[in-house]
């Protein structure tokens, strides 16, 4: 019989502050909030940039807000938005009259003339935190092209895909990461001058971890060789609450089992701490090659 062998590649730590003040911001209860103060960053592409609400302006005797796009570098983009019922209008300079942007009735099949409601009860996964209840609006474009909008209740747009995949999402500001300054780490690694020493440290442990108790499974041998690859939560108490599996290989499932039975029995962690000492729950990935030989 062939020898199976395993080898942990990789973890690659996934942050979900789904704990945190981040996920948590709240300007109200629209969809698309209008209200001075209120500020966020999304990506657009590779750029970032911060939207946010600096004041009110009348024209031709309308009351708007003053709504920014920031993308730095002097490069900002000035919208006219108001908002009438459950409707929101953008001033187009262009077409010199107000332009549907939204209508943020959570009614499946509700149109206008860029858009319609699909979906009233959605879902997005970022890097940072999971958006549920989510309003997602498909735009069709006069080029055909058609793209989703999330819009999460009290923060407005957090995420835009198209059939490519993610076009732009809302993304933690600087002060808002670095305020998460002690990274996830197992136990006895915490304490390493850097935060690469401090995964690679974590990375080892797993490893060893994994390789020690595999060893001693009686498991059938894969059709083929490959890399199974598993996404693991932690709670804010450093244990590992679930675990997805992100993949599979050709006779595979018992050593996908036998590992995942495994990964359950991974002592506590130290959990991602925020600045104010405050723990977060966690979401990493594990990329783990098999090698038959």
């Amino acid at each position: 019989m062939k020898r199976t062998a395993f080898l942990l590649l990789a973890i690659l730590p996934i942050l979900i502050f789904g704990q945190s003040e981040f996920c948590d911001k709240n300007f109200g209860e629209s969809y698309y909030p209008l209200k001075i103060g209120f500020e966020k960053h999304l990506t657009w592409g590779t750029a970032t940039y911060i939207e946010k609400v600096t004041g009110k302006t009348k024209k031709d005797g309308v009351e708007y807000y003053n709504y920014e796009q920031d993308f730095g570098s002097g490069t900002s983009y000035n919208l006219l938005l108001r908002k009438q019922n459950d409707t929101v209008f953008m001033f187009s300079e262009k077409e010199k009259k107000d332009i549907i942007l939204l209508i943020e009735r959570p009614v499946k099949g509700t149109k206008w003339k860029s858009g319609k409601v699909v979906n009233t009860n959605g879902f997005f996964e970022s890097p940072f935190c999971d958006y549920e209840n989510l309003l997602v609006i498909e735009n069709k474009y006069p080029n055909g092209n058609k793209e989703k909008r999330y819009y999460k209740k009290g923060l407005g747009l957090v995420a835009i895909t198209t059939k490519k995949g993610i076009k732009g999402m809302c993304v933690p500001s600087k002060e808002e990461s670095k305020a998460l300054s002690k990274p996830f780490s197992a136990l006895g690694c915490e304490n390493l001058p850097s935060k690469e020493e401090i995964k690679n440290c974590t990375i080892s442990f797993i490893n060893s971890y994994l390789a020690e108790r595999l060893s001693k499974e009686k498991i059938k041998t894969p059709k083929e060789e490959g890399t199974l690859k598993f996404k693991l939560h932690s709670n804010s108490n450093g244990e590992i609450i679930k675990i997805e599996k992100l993949n599979s290989i050709r006779g595979g499932k018992q050593v996908q089992k036998a590992i995942m039975k495994i990964l359950y029995t991974l002592p506590k962690f130290r959990p991602l701490m925020t600045s104010e000492k405050k723990a977060i729950g966690t979401r990493f990935e594990l990329s783990i090659p098999i090698k038959t030989r």
